[in-house]
């Protein structure tokens, strides 16, 4: 069974890098690169650091790409299709041990597993939440139902404060998983777990995050076109709940409300409402401004920048293409916290779906669309908004207007 390390390849193609220039770099032979890329060994730690610089990466990243290994897939075939159809925009493979996790529904199914103590879980808790925002999608999926089984342990021992504190810990692990689940298109592992994500906030009282744990599931029913209502009263609901404890407010609840006010509008643009879109981002605006700044509470990334970055993506939804290509060409994501990596790539992909909608707009797509992967490299293998938009303008595909294309299509696991 052949075996490849696909996300070194594709760090090392998109910075430029053939196997013979990155091993002149390195200073090994171009025989070593392809042992390292086919899995076959491991570099030396000495050879790590040098890879690390010349990927433009941190050590701890490059060391979550040398463990994602892949069965390669034959030359010439679609990646996870041999039937020659249309591959699925979904990564589903990407939440398989996840899905387990949810649906095993054993009482004991964490018993004899090792203890953790509640610093241990706060730090694997925000690890996952910081790999989903730095848009490091498969090292997430693949620590998360961990993150989640030593939170599980956490909360069936000590009582009082302690064990309330755990059940946030829980609360907050379940909302990363609802994240990663919604962004490769997975809706109902992304609903499952946001559902249990407001029954372990509901168990700790915490009610930002029990709005955050709303949020997530309203995300998640919006991966189902015919439950938007659904999705639409979830928010709507949370909105006004929040309204009535700003009388003593934290920024949290200032945070989960904003949050909830930024995905309203886009729920409203979908609808076609835009009067009512334009509402949701003014109240939103007014809520960034009381918070003073862009922040990162319970990982929301609420602030005035979002809120910008989320009229682009309401203009988008909306089917206003021009509007979301102006405001973008407006936008500074410079202010925002550093590590919302993903957030910043959400500009570009949005950036290119408008662009896609117009009749000569798959060039200029596309140019987002690598400007999107250069920010986050593994955008377009996980993330379904970029999958989808990659299949959408393979369909219409002019080779001599987009030559990029097929070469960011096999980056992403599409083709071959």
């Amino acid at each position: 069974m052949a075996l490849k390390r696909y996300r070194l390849v594709q760090r090392r193609k998109m910075l430029g890098f053939s196997q013979e220039r990155l091993a002149e770099a390195l200073g090994v032979e171009r025989s070593t690169v392809v042992r390292w890329e086919r899995a076959e060994n491991d570099p030396q730690p000495w050879h790590r650091i040098r890879i690390a610089d010349a990927l433009q990466m941190p050590l701890d990243q490059l060391q979550e790409i040398l463990d994602d290994v892949s069965v390669a897939t034959p030359r010439g075939s679609i990646m996870g299709d041999s039937t020659g159809h249309t591959p699925p925009a979904t990564r589903a493979d990407l939440l398989a041990d996840l899905r387990a996790f949810l649906t095993r529904y054993l009482p004991n199914h964490t018993a004899g597993s090792p203890s953790a103590s509640l610093p241990e879980v706060r730090r694997a808790v925000a690890r996952v939440h910081g790999l989903y925002q730095r848009a490091s999608y498969v090292p997430a999926s693949r620590h998360i139902t961990d993150v989640l089984r030593v939170a599980t342990g956490l909360t069936r021992s000590g009582s009082g404060i302690h064990r309330a504190t755990a059940f946030k810990m829980l609360a907050a692990a379940y909302v990363a998983a609802s994240k990663i689940g919604c962004k490769v298109g997975d809706g109902e592992t992304a609903l499952l777990a946001a559902d249990r994500a407001a029954t372990s906030a509901q168990l700790a009282d915490d009610q930002a995050l029990a709005a955050v744990a709303a949020y997530q599931a309203a995300c998640a029913l919006l991966r189902f076109p015919d439950r938007i209502a659904e999705a639409e009263a979830v928010t709507d609901a949370n909105i006004d709940h929040l309204a009535r404890l700003r009388s003593s407010p934290h920024p949290d609840l200032i945070s989960a409300q904003g949050a909830l006010l930024l995905l309203a509008a886009i729920i409203a643009a979908r609808r076609g409402d835009t009067k009512r879109a334009g509402r949701h981002l003014s109240q939103a605006q007014t809520v960034a401004n009381d918070l003073g700044s862009d922040q990162n509470r319970l990982w929301t990334g609420f602030g005035p920048t979002n809120v910008t970055i989320h009229a682009v993506s309401a203009a988008v939804a909306a089917g206003n293409a021009e509007r979301a290509i102006d405001i973008g060409s407006r936008l500074d994501t410079s202010r925002l916290p550093i590590a919302l990596v993903g957030r910043r790539a959400q500009v570009h992909l949005d950036l290119a779906e408008a662009s896609a909608t117009g009749s000569d707009g798959s060039s200029l797509a596309v140019l987002h669309l690598l400007e999107a992967e250069r920010v986050a490299p593994e955008v377009l293998g996980a993330n379904v908004q970029a999958r989808s938009l990659l299949l959408n303008l393979l369909s219409k595909e002019r080779r001599s207007a987009t030559p990029g294309l097929r070469p960011m299509a096999v980056r992403a696991g599409l083709l071959t």
